[in-house]
């Protein structure tokens, strides 16, 4: 009040990077998603934005003090990608992703004219390269190996299935376990799955032309599961089925919760995303490129 009777300027107001970061996961549902017509962020993009600030927060208790807008400088960047990288263990990709998500962030409250440091603009992402990366992808052989295999237990069948409809249909996994008979539709003798890509908003609609998987879809349509427990669940048919070949790669390690390189056999590093690489892999040349991108 005696500030405001001699007119004396007022410090500017400083706002903290975790507040906006919980600002835009509390206004989630009516923000305009850039380059698309809907509005709304997906759950896997609030889930990112609330990992990412719980980093923040975890960042800040190790460097003992909140980190304002205006002070998002290149030193700050580099000692945040350095504790992603070196303190925490994390992956060269997750690390990228974290500096992603401290971008949009920034020039989100530069877009509402909020004071930020406009060094933002300069954040770089990174990802591994590809001399790193280790693709795991299942060929049409293995493939025709895990269809023969009888499976010892009910769920150990559902989680082949899956497996096995995966890799005909190349969608990610949120949008492959969302599936259900009611997807399906039949037009001129011939059956087509149609659905939205969670991701990207994209319809699909993906020909089954394997008449066994269209005859499992038929009449014995996987059962609901959960993706944690298809990945789980998906090694164990790998290994019943013979998929042993020794290759390079990264597992979790339980006690580090981080993946660990080295050599292990191939049923320990499938995953619900090798369906989708062994889609791309399989049906390449057999299918024109742009229709299988698309």
């Amino acid at each position: 009040t005696i500030s405001d009777c001699f007119d004396r300027v007022k410090e500017k107001k400083e706002y903290d990077l975790k507040d906006h970061i919980q600002h835009i996961i509390d206004n989630a549902d009516t923000r305009k998603i850039s380059g698309k017509s809907r509005i709304g962020l997906s759950k896997s993009r609030i889930k990112s934005y609330q990992t990412f600030k719980n980093n923040i927060e975890e960042f800040e208790k190790s460097i003992r003090t909140t980190i304002q807008l205006t002070e998002i400088n290149a030193v700050l960047v580099e000692k945040y990608k350095r504790w992603l990288l070196e303190k925490k263990g994390y992956s060269v990709n997750y690390a990228g992703k974290q500096l992603d998500n401290m971008r949009a962030v920034g020039k989100d409250a530069i877009r509402l004219n909020i004071p930020t440091n406009l060094y933002v603009h300069q954040i770089e992402s990174f990802s591994e390269s590809n001399e790193n990366r280790h693709i795991v992808t299942l060929s049409e052989e293995e493939l025709l190996k895990i269809s023969e295999t009888i499976m010892p237990s009910p769920y150990l069948v559902n989680a082949k299935k899956w497996l096995l409809l995966g890799c005909e249909i190349g969608q990610r996994a949120g949008d492959l376990l969302s599936l259900t008979s009611n997807n399906l539709r039949f037009l001129d003798g011939n059956l087509f799955i149609d659905l939205t890509q969670q991701k990207t908003d994209k319809k699909v609609t993906i020909p089954i032309a394997s008449k066994e998987i269209r005859k499992m879809l038929e009449n014995d349509f996987p059962k609901s599961i959960s993706s944690q427990k298809l990945n789980k669940y998906i090694k164990i048919v790998c290994e019943l089925s013979g998929i042993n070949e020794v290759l390079d790669g990264k597992i979790m390690d339980k006690k580090s919760n981080r993946k660990i390189k080295g050599k292990y056999p191939k049923h320990q590093l499938v995953t619900s995303h090798s369906f989708r690489r062994s889609f791309a892999t399989n049906y390449y040349k057999k299918i024109p490129t742009p229709i299988l991108m698309t």
